[in-house]
């Protein structure tokens, strides 16, 4: 999501919350956290290293096949949470929600651990990263229907539109960052399809997927992260929406909420 800054030095120290992931995946092998901390101060990233991440009080496995979850997408998890909570209620049945570039499988899982009365739907375009999202639906003993899609081209045309359409799409530049300890270099080692947007727009893959998804005309509510990009960009981005707000879970953060249709 994240392009490229400057590569860090090797040797940097390591940031207590990667090390306590290393130690937690080291299971007490000295030597093997020797090893695991070397690799992570060349500039691996630790759950890379580690093998796994935690997000949400959740366990999954994690390498180099996917995008890693940013902790910061829990907000994103808790946008789609309430917005599905509201809409189930409205619509008096449980929810089909569709997670647009799944890749690990770490947000929908973390939803349907929380919502076990919803149902979901994965796409993305990079099958290794659906792979990985099934070792992590079967590790957690979750139904999980995962379709290989470039933007919305494997959504059945005979089934029914989601009620709720969420992702993290690619966005940001060289400074678009959370924070600092997460530099080019980290972002860099992940699949370059699922790092960055690519093009001229900061948002591109947003942008293209709201022009898809309002030519379709589908109903369907609409949850995204922009992470930290200007107000400006969100706002040419979102214009073609019918409906459309943001919200900042922290200030610099913003999640959009929309839908094509009114």
């Amino acid at each position: 999501m994240n392009p490229l800054s400057e590569t860090p030095a090797p040797g940097r120290p390591a940031d207590p919350q990667d090390d306590s992931l290393l130690i937690l995946a080291a299971g007490g092998d000295e030597g093997l956290l020797a090893k695991m901390r070397q690799r992570h101060a060349a500039g691996e990233p630790a759950p890379y290293v580690a093998g796994f991440l935690l997000f949400r009080g959740h366990r999954f496995t994690m390498d180099h096949r996917a995008y890693i979850t940013d902790p910061e997408l829990t907000h994103l998890v808790d946008a789609v949470a309430s917005a599905g909570t509201s809409l189930a209620a409205q619509l008096r049945r449980p929810l089909r929600l569709l997670e647009f570039g799944i890749g690990a499988g770490t947000l929908s899982l973390s939803l349907k651990i929380e919502h076990p009365e919803w149902s979901f739907t994965g796409l993305d375009i990079d099958p290794p990263a659906l792979a990985l999202a099934r070792t992590n639906a079967a590790a957690h003993g979750v139904a999980l229907e995962l379709l290989e899609s470039d933007f919305l081209s494997a959504w059945p045309a005979a089934a029914e539109p989601p009620d709720l359409l969420f992702g993290d799409p690619p966005w940001g530049g060289p400074t678009d960052l959370y924070d600092e300890t997460r530099d080019g270099h980290y972002y860099d080692q992940m699949p370059a399809l699922s790092a960055y947007p690519g093009g001229t727009s900061p948002c591109g893959i947003h942008d293209e997927l709201i022009r898809r998804l309002c030519a379709l005309g589908w109903p369907s509510a609409l949850i995204l992260n922009y992470g930290v990009l200007p107000a400006a960009v969100i706002e040419r981005s979102a214009a073609p929406l019918a409906e459309w707000r943001v919200v900042h879970p922290r200030p610099d953060i913003s999640v959009l909420l929309g839908c094509a249709r009114a």
